[in-house]
Order: structure tokens, then C-alpha cells, then sequence
């Protein structure tokens, strides 16, 4: 299908006779958002179908973008909800608009909230309409009273825990946590200082730079002093701005740092493992035996002294005459050589191998 009206800065041209069309099908429809993140669509629709009833509503919808489209019987009906607002669910504002085709479905900035609020440790003294609409002012706009507070301004008896109140909140100004109130003091002069805490039941984001609802500074889109922020980038083209990095790069993990292992050695000098190197760079290994156990290598010609087993012998070194050592007079082999006659054998000897004179 070929389209009857082109234009230079757009692909395709809507012929009138379908946006007509469209718009019959969408006669008395009311689009609403909320600020943050939307409610369910059963939550919106229970709420319509209870409370909207009387009004003619007939069907909701909903698109990907969280906008929620409201259906009425007729034009009266739609003009009274729009009318008899604000309506909050789950305590959240709905904010509602006419349909029609030229509308561009934007979350706009929204400059002032409905929000029921709850003002605790209000005296008695002040739970009077006047009372409480000084206090509301000091917030914002008051709009009405729950129930019970009302019941507690008209028959000064009921509910004194807190005072619940509706009051329309702007971004111009901070929201207050706390109202400091001065009581005068009716049988002297004076005034009682009272401290009235605040209590949001919903709180929606503020932000103090351009003075809307639905963000915070953190992700405004101005800087400071209303200008726009500047994004840094490098000679390559990229973002060097770390917040802006860290949202919109992966996540890294840090790398653990490398550990190297290394024989731990003491003071003397040594390794644990019982080597130690020798003057000639090559490592020796220790032989000494301390408990003078007898040499079965040799042919039992006497013990190892423990002086001379002391001292280390190269580990590559395995020949005879490097194992020879000397032996020395020892208190053993002088008591195994007692009573010989004639011998001259300063080492011990085996039984058998030497004969006695007697």
C-alpha cells in the first residue's frame, strides 16, 4: 500500500481516514501514570471496576510503557472521575488525562502530589479544623481529613494517636519531617514548645536541581545551576566519567593478586626441608647419627664418633673413600675389649672373631 501524502522528514504519512477511525473506537478514554514504578494491572483494574462504577467505566488496558487506558460509558462520566480527583491507590497518585490523537504519551514533570500524610504528637489543644490547617500549611495544600480525624475536630473525642490528612505537596520545597509548634500559655504568658513528627505514606523522588517529582539529583539530567551535564570523553571515545562507567559497563571482578611460594627460612640461615648450601653453591645433605647407631656398612670395625658424623657431605659425592672416617677410642670399645691379652684392636670386635688367651 502505497501512502497518499509524503513528507521530506518522515518514511510514512497516516492518512486521516484511519486516525479517524481509531479515534471513534477511543471516544471518552482517560490515560493515567503513576510516578516510579506503575501497579499491577489486576490492582488498577479492581480499583476502576469498585470504585468507577458509578462513573460508567467499562474497560482498562495497559501498554508496555506503564500508561493505563480508562473506558466510560459517556463524556459525563469521564469528566466526573477527571473532575473528582486526585485518586490514589495503594496510596500512589494516578494522574489522568484526556486521550485523543495529538496526544504524546510522555511522563511529564510533575510539580506538585496528592499524599496522605499522618502528623504524630499533635496536642489535643490543636485538633481543631484551624488547628490542623495551619499545621497542613506548613506542608502544602490541604485537601481534606480521613474520617476519624474529622470525627476527632467536630466532637473533640476519638482517635488522638495522629492526625491523617491529605495535602498536596510541591516540589518547590523540601518535605518537612517534623513541625515545630509553639502552644500559648492561656493562664500566663509564655508558650509551650511541641514537636509534631511527619509521617509520608508515600514518598515520591524529588529533585531539588529542577524541582520535580518522579527523580532525584542523582539521575537529573541537569547540573548544577540548570546546565546540562557535561560528559568527558577520551581521545578514543571513551566515557571517562566513572559513574557513568559503572552504570553503563559490565561489572569486573577484581583479580586476586599472584602469591608466589617460598621455602620459609631460618635464622641460621637454613632451609625447612633440612638442606643448606655449601660453599661450592651445591647443596649438602646432613648425615649425622645421634644416637651412635653402629655403621653395618663397614665391616664392624667400630661406631661413628658423633663429632666426626657432624659433618656434612656433598650429596652428589657417593664413592668409598669419601665414606671412610676415622674412628676414634671410644668408652664402648674399651669395655669390649677388656680382658683380650696381646690385642692391639682400638675398635670393637664381634663375638667370635678374636680368640682369648686363658
Amino acid at each position: 500500500m502505497e501512502p497518499v501524502e509524503t513528507r521530506e522528514d518522515a518514511d510514512v504519512v497516516i492518512p486521516r481516514e484511519v486516525v479517524k477511525k481509531v479515534q471513534e473506537k477511543f471516544d471518552n478514554v482517560l490515560y493515567g501514570y503513576f510516578l516510579g514504578n506503575r501497579l499491577p494491572f489486576p490492582v488498577v483494574e479492581y480499583y476502576a471496576k469498585n470504585v468507577w462504577a458509578k462513573y460508567g467505566f467499562s474497560k482498562l488496558m495497559m501498554n508496555t510503557n506503564g500508561f493505563f487506558f480508562f473506558k466510560f460509558d459517556s463524556k459525563e462520566g469521564l469528566m466526573k472521575v477527571l473532575e473528582g480527583g486526585p485518586w490514589l491507590i495503594r496510596k500512589m497518585p494516578l494522574f489522568l488525562n484526556i486521550w485523543s490523537p495529538k496526544v504524546s504519551l510522555r511522563k511529564e514533570g510533575i510539580k506538585s502530589v496528592p499524599i496522605w500524610v499522618k502528623l504524630h504528637n499533635v496536642p489535643i489543644s490543636v485538633y481543631t479544623d484551624d488547628g490542623l490547617s495551619l499545621l497542613a500549611s506548613k506542608l502544602g495544600v490541604p485537601k481534606s481529613l480521613d474520617s476519624y480525624t474529622a470525627d476527632m475536630c467536630a466532637d473533640f473525642w476519638g482517635r488522638s494517636s495522629y492526625a491523617r490528612a491529605l495535602i498536596e505537596v510541591s516540589a518547590e520545597n523540601e518535605l518537612k519531617d517534623h513541625i515545630t509548634i509553639a502552644i500559648p500559655k492561656m493562664d500566663e504568658e509564655g508558650y509551650i514548645m511541641e514537636r509534631v513528627k511527619v509521617e509520608y505514606e508515600w514518598k515520591p523522588l524529588r529533585c531539588a536541581t529542577c524541582c520535580l517529582f518522579g527523580h532525584d539529583e542523582t539521575s537529573c539530567s541537569k547540573g548544577d545551576k540548570g546546565k546540562a551535564k557535561q560528559v568527558v570523553i577520551d581521545d578514543e571515545g571513551f566515557v571517562t566519567d566513572r559513574k557513568r562507567v559503572a552504570k553503563q559497563s559490565f561489572p569486573q571482578k577484581k583479580q586476586k593478586p599472584k602469591v608466589i611460594y617460598r621455602p620459609k627460612l631460618n635464622k641460621f640461615g637454613a632451609s625447612t626441608s633440612g638442606t643448606k648450601e655449601s660453599s661450592g653453591g651445591q647443596p649438602t645433605v646432613k648425615v649425622a647419627n645421634k644416637f651412635q647407631v653402629l655403621d653395618m656398612e663397614g665391616d664392624g670395625e667400630g661406631l661413628k664418633d658423633d663429632n666426626k658424623a657432624d659433618k656434612s657431605v656433598p650429596s652428589g659425592s657417593h664413592s668409598k673413600n669419601d665414606e671412610v672416617m676415622d674412628q676414634l677410642q671410644t668408652e664402648i670399645s674399651d669395655y669390649m675389649c677388656a680382658g683380650m691379652h696381646g690385642s692391639t684392636s682400638e675398635g670393637a670386635s664381634t663375638p667370635g672373631t678374636t680368640g682369648v688367651n686363658g
